[in-house]
């Protein structure tokens, strides 16, 4: 039986369910894109396994649809040298699968036991976006182990279609389940990237106002991601995991920003900080953000 938890404004909340998946698969084929071993074959498989197009070919389908849609990607032969590949490297990749999946399945508990206060988080999201029929419970969410990354904290990415999409959790190896709710932050960042798709009027303001200011972004970012995309995610971030709804949510207090921001992390924190109040007073109020709030951000980077 559903239990309904009471949010702030007396309405019961339905406890969604988080469709985390643990792919032993798709670990397998990050792993591949991580380890050096394949270099001593001649093939260059890392080349596909980088290909955007790829990765929506194996995300959550069966295996027998994963190779199907691999072959359709990158044609026949070059599948056949695939499996190869991963024939020799299971052995490697099996010994890892031993340590790793026990890892990942101590953060998916974690993911599920705190999936309630991700979804009231994520409820704001929605009404910030102005999205009405969006539902967590429908995307996919990939654990990924990374053994090479030697920082500590998750990083996590999103990918979108017309028809499919999914968030990707790339966790360290070794990482501990921490005794904060920040990983929750991240997650929710990407949920407000997939959510804001669903308003198609305010991505197409996005995308005007980076235009309008191309130079200054292609400054910024030098060229390795978008201006909308630098836009976008100054924009979500001044919400969460830097901004109010951390705080609101996770007890997580915005930090003093960086007074000279060099990279888009930097810029983050700087918007989040000087946009904290604001970021409030759209939230509390339930209004929807605008250009308006997006000219606010071109204003303090100017």
């Amino acid at each position: 039986m559903l239990k309904y938890p009471i949010n702030n404004l007396g309405n019961k909340i339905k406890i969604m369910h988080l469709p985390i998946i643990i792919s032993r698969l798709s670990n397998l084929l990050f792993f591949i894109q991580k380890t050096n071993r394949h270099n001593l074959i001649k093939f260059d498989l890392q080349k596909y396994l980088a290909n955007e197009s790829f990765n929506l070919s194996f995300y959550g389908k069966n295996e027998n649809k994963i190779w199907k849609q691999i072959k359709k990607s990158i044609g026949e032969k070059n599948t056949k040298q695939i499996k190869k590949t991963i024939v020799l490297l299971k052995p490697v990749f099996t010994s890892h699968w031993r340590k790793t999946s026990k890892h990942l399945i101590l953060w998916k508990r974690y993911f599920q036991s705190n999936q309630l206060l991700l979804q009231k988080a994520v409820l704001d999201v929605k009404k910030l976006s102005g999205a009405k029929y969006f539902a967590i419970s429908k995307v996919p969410i990939y654990l990924m182990s990374d053994f090479k990354n030697k920082d500590k904290e998750i990083n996590a990415w999103f990918s979108w279609t017309p028809k499919e999409s999914f968030i990707v959790v790339e966790i360290p190896f070794g990482l501990k389940i921490p005794n904060n709710f920040f990983p929750l932050g991240i997650l929710a960042h990407e949920f407000f990237h997939l959510i804001l798709k669903e308003n198609k009027i305010f991505t197409a303001q996005i995308s005007k106002i980076a235009g309008e200011n191309a130079k200054l972004f292609t400054k910024l970012s030098k060229k390795h991601i978008s201006g909308k995309m630098f836009l976008e995610e100054l924009l979500i971030s001044s919400f969460i995991p830097e901004g109010y709804l951390s705080e609101k949510y996770f007890g997580i207090k915005v930090n003093t920003y960086i007074l000279k921001p060099k990279v888009l992390l930097d810029w983050r924190k700087l918007i989040a900080f000087k946009l904290k109040d604001a970021a409030k007073k759209y939230t509390e109020s339930g209004r929807k953000i605008n250009t308006r709030y997006l000219r606010r951000i071109i204003d303090i980077i100017q």
